[in-house]
């Protein structure tokens, strides 16, 4: 049973991590595979939660919230998907997390959609704002304000049915701790195939770029060492 303190914790990351998506700071919180490992460090387990976030960040490395684009959000989604892992356990846990992220994932890109037309409704014409700057800007906090309530609100349903699933679940998955992710991560090596095809153009052949790169795999790393 989590504490109260510990699924508001949940609720704030949720809410941070959808504004961060678009609408504020843009910092990368809104990854999965940075969602994740926060949420497991709340859930005091961030190995785990890199594990479920990485899994997912995988599946969705060409996932890009740019212009008007419809695209799965898995950011938001990897904090119930960690919750179910923890909360069950072993290799099913582990599948059981993929599995609502994946899914969480979808609902959270309809929601993007459904928002942004909620944006508009919420902007009206131009002609109601009378060239008032301080009408303006109270209507785009208010935007704001939808999209973090958005991730809060993924968060929270999705942490519901986490803490639901059944332990029986363990039956119906037949491969151990070691196999798990190998078979979770093959999704994911299409798009990380797409990637290195494509590297010569996202670091356009220089070795900075291929430092860079290296860099922040690294910088990665000790963060979540010192997390652990």
């Amino acid at each position: 049973m989590l504490e109260p303190v510990v699924v508001g914790a949940l609720l704030l990351l949720g809410a941070w991590v959808a504004l961060d998506g678009t609408s504020f700071a843009q910092v990368m919180v809104s990854r999965p595979l940075v969602s994740g490992t926060l949420a497991g460090w709340i859930l005091g387990d961030a190995g785990l939660g890199l594990l479920v976030g990485g899994l997912l960040e995988a599946a969705h490395l060409g996932a890009v919230p740019a212009g008007g684009a419809r695209i799965a959000e898995p950011g938001p989604a990897a904090i119930p998907a960690v919750v179910a892992a923890i909360s069950l356990g072993g290799a099913v846990g582990v599948a059981a997390g993929v599995a609502q992220g994946a899914l969480w994932s979808v609902l959270g890109g309809a929601s993007m959609v459904w928002q942004r037309r909620l944006n508009g409704v919420v902007l009206g014409p131009l002609e109601e704002l009378g060239g008032s700057e301080r009408s303006l800007s109270r209507r785009h906090l208010a935007c704001v304000a939808l999209d973090a309530l958005r991730g809060t609100l993924l968060v929270a349903t999705g942490i519901v049915v986490a803490v639901m699933l059944p332990a029986s679940l363990e039956q119906s998955w037949g491969f151990d701790g070691r196999s798990t992710p190998g078979i979770l991560a093959l999704p994911g090596a299409f798009a990380g195939g797409a990637l290195l095809r494509r590297w010569s153009t996202v670091f356009r052949g220089t070795r900075r770029g291929a430092a860079l790169f290296a860099g922040g795999l690294f910088a990665g790393w000790l963060l979540t060492s010192a997390m652990g």
